[in-house]
Protein backbone atom coordinates (compact mmCIF):
# COMPACT_ATOMS: atom_id res chain seq x y z
CA UNK A 1 0.00 0.00 0.00
CA UNK A 2 1.12 3.64 -0.74
CA UNK A 3 -1.61 5.74 0.33
CA UNK A 4 -5.06 5.62 1.75
CA UNK A 5 -7.67 8.00 3.00
CA UNK A 6 -11.60 7.70 3.41
CA UNK A 7 -11.93 7.39 -0.44
CA UNK A 8 -8.57 5.86 -1.70
CA UNK A 9 -6.31 3.03 -2.05
CA UNK A 10 -3.25 3.57 -3.47
CA UNK A 11 -1.21 -0.09 -4.63
CA UNK A 12 1.86 -0.84 -6.08
CA UNK A 13 0.63 -3.55 -7.74
CA UNK A 14 3.01 -6.77 -8.60
CA UNK A 15 3.44 -8.57 -11.92
CA UNK A 16 1.16 -10.95 -12.32
CA UNK A 17 -2.33 -9.70 -10.85
CA UNK A 18 -4.78 -8.06 -13.17
CA UNK A 19 -6.72 -5.03 -12.73
CA UNK A 20 -10.24 -6.82 -12.99
CA UNK A 21 -10.90 -11.13 -13.32
CA UNK A 22 -9.60 -12.33 -16.37
CA UNK A 23 -12.32 -13.98 -18.81
CA UNK A 24 -10.97 -17.46 -17.23
CA UNK A 25 -11.15 -15.85 -13.76
CA UNK A 26 -9.18 -16.19 -11.12
CA UNK A 27 -7.91 -13.71 -8.29
CA UNK A 28 -7.50 -9.63 -9.72
CA UNK A 29 -7.07 -6.61 -7.54
CA UNK A 30 -10.41 -5.56 -7.59
CA UNK A 31 -11.57 -9.66 -6.20
CA UNK A 32 -8.77 -9.49 -3.97
CA UNK A 33 -9.29 -6.28 -2.16
CA UNK A 34 -13.07 -5.72 -2.73
CA UNK A 35 -12.32 -1.75 -4.13
CA UNK A 36 -13.83 0.14 -6.40
CA UNK A 37 -11.96 0.01 -10.08
CA UNK A 38 -10.97 4.04 -11.25
CA UNK A 39 -8.60 2.85 -13.57
CA UNK A 40 -6.06 -0.44 -15.02
CA UNK A 41 -2.67 -1.63 -15.73
CA UNK A 42 -2.27 -4.34 -18.10
CA UNK A 43 -1.60 -7.77 -15.52
CA UNK A 44 1.88 -7.86 -15.96
CA UNK A 45 2.55 -3.99 -16.02
CA UNK A 46 3.52 -2.86 -11.96
CA UNK A 47 3.47 0.16 -9.84
CA UNK A 48 1.00 2.95 -9.07
CA UNK A 49 -2.17 2.01 -9.25
CA UNK A 50 -5.82 3.61 -7.52
CA UNK A 51 -8.34 2.22 -6.22
CA UNK A 52 -11.46 3.66 -4.79
CA UNK A 53 -13.18 2.95 -1.18
CA UNK A 54 -16.26 5.01 -2.03
CA UNK A 55 -18.52 5.94 -4.75
CA UNK A 56 -17.25 9.27 -4.51
CA UNK A 57 -13.90 8.30 -4.70
CA UNK A 58 -14.19 6.36 -8.06
CA UNK A 59 -16.24 9.20 -9.48
CA UNK A 60 -13.42 11.87 -8.73
CA UNK A 61 -10.72 9.59 -9.83
CA UNK A 62 -12.17 8.88 -12.96
CA UNK A 63 -13.47 11.92 -14.05
CA UNK A 64 -9.87 13.53 -13.63
CA UNK A 65 -8.39 10.75 -15.65
CA UNK A 66 -11.48 11.63 -18.44
CA UNK A 67 -10.48 15.30 -19.05
CA UNK A 68 -6.78 14.22 -18.75
CA UNK A 69 -5.73 15.89 -15.11
CA UNK A 70 -3.90 12.98 -14.46
CA UNK A 71 -0.34 12.88 -14.95
CA UNK A 72 1.66 9.38 -15.88
CA UNK A 73 4.61 8.40 -15.91
CA UNK A 74 6.11 4.92 -16.84
CA UNK A 75 9.72 3.34 -16.77
CA UNK A 76 10.39 0.45 -19.39
CA UNK A 77 13.40 -1.12 -20.87
CA UNK A 78 13.43 -1.65 -24.45
CA UNK A 79 15.92 -2.22 -27.37
CA UNK A 80 16.03 -1.21 -30.49
CA UNK A 81 16.70 2.87 -31.76
CA UNK A 82 14.07 6.01 -30.76
CA UNK A 83 15.97 9.35 -30.68
CA UNK A 84 16.85 11.24 -27.21
CA UNK A 85 12.95 12.70 -27.14
CA UNK A 86 9.68 11.91 -29.10
CA UNK A 87 6.07 11.46 -29.39
CA UNK A 88 3.78 9.20 -30.68
CA UNK A 89 0.34 9.84 -31.67
CA UNK A 90 -0.87 6.78 -33.74
CA UNK A 91 -4.19 6.18 -33.55
CA UNK A 92 -4.99 2.76 -31.61
CA UNK A 93 -7.52 0.48 -31.70
CA UNK A 94 -9.49 -2.71 -30.66
CA UNK A 95 -7.63 -5.24 -28.42
CA UNK A 96 -7.76 -8.76 -30.49
CA UNK A 97 -5.97 -11.71 -29.81
CA UNK A 98 -3.51 -10.31 -27.30
CA UNK A 99 -2.70 -6.71 -28.51
CA UNK A 100 -4.49 -3.59 -30.06
CA UNK A 101 -4.58 -2.33 -33.52
CA UNK A 102 -2.06 -0.09 -34.72
CA UNK A 103 -2.64 3.06 -36.80
CA UNK A 104 -6.60 2.80 -36.73
CA UNK A 105 -8.58 3.13 -33.71
CA UNK A 106 -8.88 6.00 -31.25
CA UNK A 107 -6.33 9.22 -31.09
CA UNK A 108 -3.52 8.59 -28.47
CA UNK A 109 -0.41 10.46 -27.43
CA UNK A 110 2.60 9.38 -25.58
CA UNK A 111 5.93 11.36 -25.14
CA UNK A 112 9.08 9.88 -24.27
CA UNK A 113 12.94 10.17 -23.07
CA UNK A 114 15.63 8.20 -23.00
CA UNK A 115 17.14 8.13 -19.84
CA UNK A 116 20.10 5.72 -20.93
CA UNK A 117 22.15 3.57 -23.27
CA UNK A 118 23.41 0.34 -22.17
CA UNK A 119 24.21 -3.30 -23.41
CA UNK A 120 21.83 -2.17 -26.12
CA UNK A 121 18.99 -1.65 -24.69
CA UNK A 122 17.38 1.62 -23.87
CA UNK A 123 15.98 2.79 -20.11
CA UNK A 124 12.90 5.03 -21.28
CA UNK A 125 10.57 7.31 -19.23
CA UNK A 126 7.27 7.24 -21.04
CA UNK A 127 4.66 9.83 -20.19
CA UNK A 128 1.24 8.83 -21.90
CA UNK A 129 -0.78 11.86 -22.14
CA UNK A 130 -4.23 9.88 -23.21
CA UNK A 131 -5.27 6.48 -21.77
CA UNK A 132 -5.60 3.68 -24.29
CA UNK A 133 -5.02 -0.22 -23.81
CA UNK A 134 -1.99 -0.93 -24.13
CA UNK A 135 -0.74 2.09 -25.56
CA UNK A 136 2.87 2.51 -24.01
CA UNK A 137 3.77 -0.62 -25.33
CA UNK A 138 2.21 -0.13 -28.84
CA UNK A 139 3.61 3.34 -29.23
CA UNK A 140 7.16 2.54 -28.49
CA UNK A 141 7.21 -0.62 -30.32
CA UNK A 142 5.76 1.52 -33.38
CA UNK A 143 8.35 3.87 -32.77
CA UNK A 144 11.26 1.22 -32.88
CA UNK A 145 11.89 0.40 -29.79
CA UNK A 146 9.58 -2.33 -28.37
CA UNK A 147 9.48 -3.54 -24.49
CA UNK A 148 12.00 -6.74 -23.62
CA UNK A 149 9.38 -9.60 -22.78
CA UNK A 150 6.60 -7.91 -24.91
CA UNK A 151 6.81 -10.55 -27.60
CA UNK A 152 3.04 -9.05 -28.46
CA UNK A 153 4.56 -6.00 -30.13
CA UNK A 154 7.59 -7.56 -31.71
CA UNK A 155 9.56 -7.62 -27.59
CA UNK A 156 12.47 -9.98 -27.01
CA UNK A 157 11.45 -13.07 -25.26
CA UNK A 158 13.10 -14.61 -22.22
CA UNK A 159 12.11 -11.44 -19.84
CA UNK A 160 9.52 -10.44 -17.65
CA UNK A 161 7.39 -7.35 -19.25
CA UNK A 162 9.73 -4.68 -18.55
CA UNK A 163 7.18 -1.83 -18.37
CA UNK A 164 6.66 -0.25 -14.65
CA UNK A 165 3.95 2.68 -13.81
CA UNK A 166 6.57 4.65 -11.75
CA UNK A 167 4.64 8.11 -11.13
CA UNK A 168 1.29 9.31 -10.90
CA UNK A 169 0.22 12.54 -10.12
CA UNK A 170 -3.59 13.09 -9.02
CA UNK A 171 -5.97 16.48 -8.23
CA UNK A 172 -7.44 15.40 -4.76
CA UNK A 173 -8.51 17.75 -2.40
CA UNK A 174 -7.57 17.72 1.29
CA UNK A 175 -4.10 16.66 0.14
CA UNK A 176 -2.68 20.07 -0.87
CA UNK A 177 -5.00 19.93 -3.72
CA UNK A 178 -2.56 17.16 -5.70
CA UNK A 179 -1.54 13.63 -4.51
CA UNK A 180 1.84 12.69 -5.46
CA UNK A 181 2.24 9.02 -5.83
CA UNK A 182 5.11 6.79 -6.59
CA UNK A 183 6.50 3.38 -6.55
CA UNK A 184 10.20 2.16 -6.85
CA UNK A 185 11.36 -0.13 -9.66
CA UNK A 186 10.74 -3.70 -8.25
CA UNK A 187 13.77 -5.82 -8.94
CA UNK A 188 13.07 -7.33 -12.02
CA UNK A 189 12.71 -4.47 -13.62
CA UNK A 190 16.18 -3.47 -12.35
CA UNK A 191 17.38 -6.90 -13.22
CA UNK A 192 16.05 -6.42 -17.03
CA UNK A 193 18.13 -2.99 -16.98
CA UNK A 194 21.19 -4.24 -15.43
CA UNK A 195 21.86 -1.78 -12.53
CA UNK A 196 20.20 -0.60 -9.81
CA UNK A 197 17.44 2.45 -10.56
CA UNK A 198 16.86 3.52 -6.79
CA UNK A 199 18.19 6.90 -7.39
CA UNK A 200 16.42 7.84 -10.43
CA UNK A 201 13.72 10.53 -10.50
CA UNK A 202 11.33 11.85 -13.06
CA UNK A 203 12.83 14.54 -15.73
CA UNK A 204 10.43 16.86 -14.40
Amino acid sequence: MLYQDRHLTVFDKPAGLPTIPSRGGGPSLATETGLLVCHRLDAETTGVIVMARTTAGQRLVSAAFEVRRVEKVYLAVCRGELPDTGVCSVPLGEWRRGRVQIGQGRSAETAWTVRSRARGRLLVEARPRTGRTHQVRAHLAESGAPLLGDEAYGGESGHPLALHAWRLTLPWPGANDRLVLAAAPPPALEATWGESLAALEPTR
